[in-house]
């Protein structure tokens, strides 16, 4: 029950966070769409329980529990790699502008 309380609790701030920050023009309307939709399951999670048990039998997985694991956990490795995807693509361009920069204003030794 603390736990259900808990996951109520901070779904709504998470909420509410969100749509400040989209207030405050630091994310897009797509992204607090996307994250009030997340945060909504979540609550809807935590209120009914045994939803997720129905649809864990349909995908063929013992127990919602474990259904919303998996889940989770392929969300964030999948996360993880765009994240590391999109780091070398900015290392690569950073590498770039710096190359392009030296060329463009090149410095002896004896000029620093």
């Amino acid at each position: 029950m603390m736990f259900q309380f808990f996951l109520v609790a901070f779904s709504l701030y998470a909420i509410v966070r969100s749509v400040r920050q989209y207030s405050r023009k630091q994310v897009s309307k797509y992204w607090v769409g996307v994250w009030s939709v997340l945060w909504l399951v979540v609550l809807g999670v935590a209120l009914v329980p045994q939803a997720t048990d129905r649809v864990a039998a349909i995908a063929g997985v013992g127990r919602g529990a474990d259904l919303l694991v998996y889940l989770a956990v392929t969300f964030l490795l999948y996360a993880v790699l765009r994240l590391m995807a999109r780091q070398q693509k900015m290392s690569e361009e950073i590498t770039e502008l710096v190359r392009s920069i030296a060329i463009d204003h090149p410095k002896r030794p004896d000029q620093m």
